[in-house]
């Protein structure tokens, strides 16, 4: 697809219905924030290698484990930190989630600012994954702080295998249902990062500097 064509089918899928930015379509309906992964979702198995090898070149970290792995999964990301906040977005995961927390040794705590100030880890879910840039989209709203994923030092995603999408096209093609059921939608690559004057890059400075997703399959 070339960039006029990619360009004129974003305009469409945010609102302009002819494409052309001068006739607004009607806006979508508002989805739940839990049927989300039902209206959505078009993973492929097979776009976790991609999705991993994109993350690992950010400095992030991807495993695939099965659900029954996931509790074991969580406690190895949270080895040494005393403290961890959860997210409310984590739906069905969460008892593993706290399962793996409290094998670690680590408190887990309700998303509050000042929990997640002092906190060592965040555990959130994610709308989506993006194979082909290993970034994750997180909706910020009621259900989930943003903060859970930005002031801990580590950030650990769980994300079911089924949310990868190959590439930024699908992404755009939930964009409307997504805009409608979150207040604020976040593109996350890799660990925060900065560069100093001589272009030394520092991880960490304007979020995590260790984000791990847990891909889960069945």
């Amino acid at each position: 697809m070339d960039a006029s064509a990619f360009l004129g089918r974003v305009r469409e899928r945010l609102g302009d219905g002819d494409g052309d930015g001068r006739s607004p379509a009607r806006a979508a309906p508002p989805t739940p924030p839990d049927a989300l992964a039902q209206t959505m979702v078009s993973g492929d198995g097979r776009l976790f290698e991609r999705f991993e090898e994109q993350l690992r070149a950010l400095a992030g970290e991807a495993r695939r484990v099965r659900q029954d792995e996931l509790a074991e999964a969580v406690a190895s990301v949270a080895a040494g930190a005393r403290s961890a906040i959860l997210g409310a977005d984590l739906g069905e995961m969460r008892e593993a989630v706290a399962e793996g927390l409290a094998r670690a040794g680590a408190t887990a705590r309700e998303p509050t600012r000042e929990a997640a100030e002092a906190a060592d880890l965040g555990v959130t879910g994610a709308v989506l994954g993006v194979a082909s840039t290993g970034s994750i989209l997180l909706a910020s709203g009621p259900d989930s702080a943003r903060a859970t994923g930005l002031l801990p030092p580590t950030h650990l995603v769980v994300l079911p295998e089924e949310r990868i999408v190959p590439g930024f096209e699908e992404l755009f093609d939930a964009m409307p249902r997504l805009v409608a059921a979150s207040s604020a939608l976040v593109l996350v690559s890799g660990p925060s990062r900065t560069s100093d004057i001589e272009m030394t890059p520092i991880l960490g400075v304007h979020g995590p500097e260790r984000v791990v997703v847990l891909v889960v399959s069945e």
